[in-house]
């Protein structure tokens, strides 16, 4: 049948930008492992040659899957399955944006895009790591690009096109509609179904970017770490792989707030962040990823820590797989309000992570023993010995936080009923509140001690004044500030305040050691500069977690029964007549009038 009116070039142009990037990434890959491999000059630089300008090829169609899928939906061409399900005529020009990355595909490409960029940047920078660790990444090409093909290979279907017809859904090839060629002339096809309500906000335009700069960023000192097991280089990756690690760290920690942003401005949480499994998803990577910073600076300094290093920095990119998998397999649909549906993509998102965790773990363990380690104890008068300690209660609290986000997966796996039970925040918030505090005391103390070993005079001496400072603001933050949170009783409200003490610890002690451990010297400084910042986050978490109160107590003697699934208290919830003006505690609000997300 000719169908009257459809526009295929976009889609099939699409379609081949696709293809084109698989292929390229194959050859690529192939072809940069070969060059890591060679071991003549003349052999060596013919792969590369060959690998330089197919990863360059793959990255250029990865953009051009991206500017045809922006195509399709800026001239509103609904014939299109994304168009049609992301996508309507009223959407703001800046929405168009955010509906490429609502779909799975859309995300996925985005990864892709990012994870091409940083590897145009290895390929001129990496020097004699460029073959080894891009070997990784256009493996992790790839990986990725056949999430997007959607070709059947022997009846299996290799991902989802984007440019799929609607006429072409299994889910709707059936509806009589279709069987007419001038189909796109009726009423239910002259517009989309639009984005979702809660997407469309200004931070979904620019957290999802930043987030999958993060995701994909993450590969990087992941690559560095393979490549030094494999090139048995077991500890000359890590100064290379430093910054890359300081970034990725600090563009997935912005990404993570942004996300908690817009959580709290959209969603109904009662707050920024009551460890929804999708926001908790994207932390446990980025904890993890703390981790491995910390010990690739003790390493680099002391020799320490090398092992743990390996463990932390591969672990962190399979856990930003893992985190894929549980938002994009539809696992998590029934606990958070915002996981991706079922695809029917499990199989292939399991692969994605045995992919890349079989072949890790695999040379980590036979590594293992040649790994460098240092057979004498750190000093726990060390710089080291602590930053060690710090890191592995980060990863301890991220694997409570993992385990816990798991237990839809565990229970399919184990037919259990496991629950973090009816307060899920709390269930979490009773474990994280001593994490918070062994943190805030060691980001605190910490930077006063020496590496390989410290006078404890000198410590104690250092330390005392803004111990005794921070003490004294605490408890006037605790009185003053009214921070009675008696919810859940007194011992967790104790909790509460010693976390408030150390949050002020660590700002002042690090404030501190600039002034008086580096002189001023705020180039010197980064490491007390982010530790202030994690002091702050905290007081600030704290504090607003703390000071919670429901202004909307229903006095009115009106109440609107509330679905059961939202599980809210009705006099919690009070109903605005229109113009009249409403007391809200301390407030008063007045319903003016309607409005659209869209105006």
């Amino acid at each position: 049948m000719n169908y009257i009116g459809e526009h295929l070039v976009p889609g099939k142009l699409g379609h081949f930008f696709a293809l084109l990037s698989f292929a390229a990434a194959l050859v690529s890959t192939i072809a940069f492992f070969k060059a890591a491999q060679s071991t003549e000059p003349g052999d060596q630089r013919s792969w590369m040659k060959m690998a330089r300008v197919t990863f360059i090829i793959d990255t250029l169609a990865v953009f051009g899957v991206f500017i045809s899928i922006y195509y399709i939906i800026r001239s509103h061409l609904f014939e299109y399955n994304f168009a049609w399900e992301h996508s309507s005529k009223s959407l703001d020009f800046k929405y168009l944006l955010s509906c490429i990355w609502e779909a799975q595909e859309g995300s996925f490409l985005l990864w892709m895009m990012w994870q091409g960029v940083l590897g145009l940047v290895l390929l001129a920078r990496a020097g004699q790591w460029r073959a080894p660790v891009l070997t990784v990444i256009s493996f992790a090409q790839l990986i990725l690009s056949t999430m997007i093909i959607g070709v059947f290979i022997f009846h299996v279907r290799l991902g989802h096109s984007p440019f799929q017809l609607v006429r072409q859904m299994d889910s709707l090839m059936d509806q009589p509609l279709f069987n007419r060629p001038d189909y796109l002339s009726f009423p239910q096809m002259k517009d989309g179904q639009g984005l979702n309500a809660l997407l469309q906000n200004y931070w979904m335009v620019i957290h999802p970017p930043i987030l999958f700069l993060g995701f994909a960023s993450t590969v990087v000192p992941f690559s560095f770490a393979i490549a030094g097991l494999w090139k048995k280089k077991y500890g000359q990756w890590t100064k290379p792989a430093l910054p890359w690690t300081l970034f990725s760290a600090c563009v997935l920690g912005t990404g993570i707030m942004m996300g908690a942003a817009w959580a709290y401005e959209s969603l109904t949480f009662g707050g920024y962040w009551a460890w929804d499994p999708v926001e908790n998803a994207s932390l446990v990577p980025w904890l993890v990823l703390i981790g491995g910073l910390h010990t690739m600076v003790v390493y680099n300094a002391t020799g320490h820590s090398l092992r743990a290093t390996y463990l932390f920095i591969i672990l962190g990119f399979v856990l930003v797989l893992y985190s894929t998998y549980l938002t994009r397999s539809g696992k998590l649909g029934d606990t958070s309000v915002h996981a991706f549906v079922e695809s029917g993509m499990d199989w292939q998102l399991v692969s994605l992570i045995l992919a890349f965790l079989l072949p890790a773990g695999v040379l980590f363990a036979k590594a293992y023993r040649n790994i460098p380690h240092v057979e004498k104890e750190e000093s726990t008068y060390s710089r080291e010995f602590w930053m060690f300690i710090g890191s592995l209660i980060i990863f301890l609290s991220a694997t409570f936080i993992i385990i816990a986000t798991s237990l839809p997966i565990l229970n399919s796996i184990a037919g259990t009923k496991w629950t973090t039970g009816d307060d899920p925040a709390f269930a979490y918030n009773r474990i994280e509140i001593f994490i918070a505090i062994i943190l805030g005391l060691l980001t605190a103390a910490t930077q006063y001690l020496k590496y390989k070993t410290t006078a404890r005079s000198f410590f104690t001496s250092r330390i005392a004044m803004p111990a005794a400072i921070a003490l004294v603001i605490s408890i006037l933050i605790s009185v003053f500030g009214h921070i009675q949170y008696n919810k859940y009783g007194a011992g967790y409200m104790a909790a509460i305040h010693l976390a408030v003490f150390g949050a002020v610890f660590a700002i002042i002690a690090n404030a501190s050691y600039i002034w008086l451990g580096l002189r001023g010297k705020l180039k010197a400084a980064g490491a007390s500069v982010a530790h202030i910042g994690f002091g702050m986050a905290l007081l600030g978490i704290l504090f607003s977690s703390a000071k919670k109160e429901v202004l909307s107590i229903n006095t009115t003697g009106i109440t609107i029964p509330l679905p059961a699934e939202m599980k809210e208290n009705p006099m919690e919830n009070i109903t605005l007549l229109k113009t009249v003006k409403t007391d809200m505690g301390k407030y008063w609000a007045t319903y003016q009038k309607d409005d659209s997300v869209n105006e």
